[in-house]
């Protein structure tokens, strides 16, 4: 897929949107609708959970059928939007919403990483997940020694002496 907005001026996107078939009005309008969208969608994903597949889709790697998945969710709600919004036809919402996604998704990807809250909150979520505290290995340390040691009392005699 080629992304023109990610290589060149927003001039040549410009043309592009006016080109495909919108109103030099309308070109303000559906970036606006798709960054509202984006924002409201990315919201909604971290809140269900889907934070790795979220960021997945915001960076553009969507080798993974869960970000796959949500990234086609997110093209048809924007779809939608800019259908009802712009009150454009089908086929001229489709390939709008091509166009505009991926520059938006690359601006709201840069507005998050520049900000402090939610690379404090990333940092947090990222790590404390998948590191275990020290008392949970102990414990598991633990439990798996007493497992490997057989108990033996002191009556009984092994089997064989």
């Amino acid at each position: 897929m080629s992304l023109p907005f990610l290589q060149k001026s927003h001039a040549y996107a410009a043309r592009l949107l006016h080109k495909a078939g919108l109103t030099v009005t309308q070109i303000p309008q559906a970036i606006e609708v798709a960054r509202t969208t984006v924002e409201t969608w990315l919201s909604r994903e971290l809140e269900k959970g889907n934070v790795q597949q979220a960021m997945q889709v915001l960076k553009g790697q969507l080798q993974e059928k869960g970000a796959q998945v949500l990234f086609d969710q997110l093209k048809e709600l924007l779809l939608v939007k800019l259908i009802i919004h712009l009150g454009i036809r089908n086929a001229l919402a489709g390939s709008i919403a091509g166009l505009v996604l991926p520059f938006v998704l690359k601006r709201v990807l840069e507005l998050t990483r520049q900000n402090p809250a939610l690379q404090n909150w990333w940092q947090e979520q990222g790590w404390q997940r998948h590191v275990p505290t020290q008392e949970s290995i102990k414990e598991k340390i633990k439990t798996v020694s007493q497992r490997l040691s057989p108990n033996r009392t002191s009556e009984e005699q092994p089997l064989f002496i």
